[in-house]
């Protein structure tokens, strides 16, 4: 299962690639980029931690291929600003599939947007974003507000271990804001771990209802 959902994001990220980065490389380039970070991905799996779930599982080692991608841009001699964006660009056509199909499970019953919203969340907390990788505590918020804090996160871990947190929150960790736009609400979040914040804490914000 791990393998088969690796080679979908593998699949959905060259796709992406090639669209984001042909502005900026010719196409032979475009695709020895694609075929170079693979490698280095390759290379980083030895020291990749071994998780108990799936989730966990698949999240560490797409943390380890955004590694590979930022070294391989690098290497090419584009700014830390450019490489940030370009793979910020990539990702986000990728979450923005997982957080639709998740988004259209959640309200497949004509379900209220707050419940929607809690079940699209509940949905991504259960996977891939699961214990014991991830580990969350649900919080007293307002009616119209789902809340939770995030105490531990492997992949802010793993980019730690990397010298990469800031790219981390510039881009895993950024894509949660556009998502929420997706799930008809607003993120409200003060601080990450990846940022040097003891928890992540999210705070969904349901929109109001238009009049028509």
């Amino acid at each position: 299962m791990r393998r088969l959902m690796l080679y979908w994001f593998k699949i959905q990220a060259n796709k992406s690639a090639r669209v984001i980065l042909s502005p900026h490389f010719t196409s032979s380039e475009v695709l020895d980029i694609i075929h170079c970070y693979w490698k280095r991905y390759l290379k980083l799996i030895p020291d990749v931690p071994s998780l108990p779930t799936i989730g966990g599982t698949l999240m560490i080692h797409l943390a380890a291929m955004s590694t590979g991608f930022h070294q391989e841009l690098r290497a090419r001699g584009k700014s830390e600003e450019t490489t940030t964006q370009l793979f910020y660009e990539i990702a986000w056509k990728i979450y923005q599939k997982m957080g639709s199909f998740c988004w259209w499970l959640a309200g497949w019953s004509n379900r209220s947007s707050y419940v929607k919203l809690l079940r699209a969340t509940k949905l991504f907390r259960a996977f891939p974003f699961n214990s014991p990788a991830y580990r969350w505590k649900d919080v007293e918020v307002e009616n119209n507000v789902v809340g939770f804090d995030c105490l531990k996160c492997s992949v802010a871990e793993y980019f730690q271990t990397k010298g990469l947190s800031r790219f981390c929150v510039n881009t895993w960790c950024a894509l949660d804001f556009p998502l929420a736009e997706i799930w008809d609400a607003r993120l409200e979040r003060t601080g990450s771990i990846a940022g040097g914040a003891s928890k992540c804490d999210f705070r969904w914000v349901t929109k109001p209802k238009k009049n028509i």
